[in-house]
């Protein structure tokens, strides 16, 4: 992909993080500059559809990234990414190993449904209503799916393959990719911590259109609290 599409790409993944409404050429014009026409930015949004990093809901709507854009997006940050964030609620929860407080301020801060597990496999879970809150939709088929992901995680997280767990990386995974979840319209964030010497796995649970730049930097400041 050439630079130019890829800052037009970025540009309708912002924004439609922050809106959640379809992203059209004229919006892009009025509020990026890409040294482009509204014709042009027209232009590359078509490119990007036919490429498989956009899709367009209705005929003559914006359009709205797909679950491959998302992807490239989100591993774009956990390469330039290196900076961390973590307040002091966070380090007292850390401080204590007090893991109940510490995903429910998770879950709070970040508008997500959050989950962790112990060396000792204990589970620990919170923020369905928080994440049903941030959806803002009403598909009931859908948020049914997302209330079932949220009762049967314990059991899906005791089954993953304990590959999973051998990487300090943090994971992202997209929709149907996701280990954890059966809904279409989550994404998970994923990162193994060692606290007081006590490995922990956490979970950070949202939409896809999350805000994945401040849930990296939580996550990685939890990993390297000291």
């Amino acid at each position: 992909m050439e630079k130019r599409g890829e800052d037009i790409l970025n540009a309708v993944i912002d924004s439609f993080i922050k809106t959640g409404s379809p992203v059209s050429s004229s919006l892009l014009y009025e509020n990026f500059d890409f040294g482009i026409k509204p014709a042009m930015i027209r232009h590359e949004l078509e490119n990007l559809t036919e490429l498989g990093y956009l899709e367009q809901p209705y005929h003559s709507a914006g359009r709205i990234p797909s679950d491959k854009a998302f992807e490239l997006f989100a591993n774009q940050i956990l390469i330039e990414e290196t900076d961390s964030s973590l307040n002091s609620e966070f380090r007292k929860c850390l401080s204590c190993s007090n893991w109940s407080d510490l995903i429910e301020l998770f879950s709070n801060r970040l508008n997500i449904l959050s989950a962790l597990e112990t060396e000792d496999n204990h589970i620990y879970k919170t923020g369905l209503e928080v994440l049903l809150d941030s959806l803002n939709w009403d598909n009931r088929n859908e948020i049914r799916t997302i209330v079932r992901d949220f009762e049967e995680l314990d059991h899906r997280i005791e089954n993953l393959d304990d590959k999973f767990f051998e990487t300090d990386a943090i994971r992202i995974f997209i929709g149907k990719k996701s280990p954890v979840t059966e809904s279409e319209e989550l994404a998970v964030i994923a990162g193994k911590c060692e606290v007081d010497g006590e490995d922990i796995i956490l979970l950070a649970i949202g939409p896809k259109r999350m805000n994945y730049k401040k849930v990296v930097k939580t996550l990685r400041g939890i990993k390297e609290n000291k």
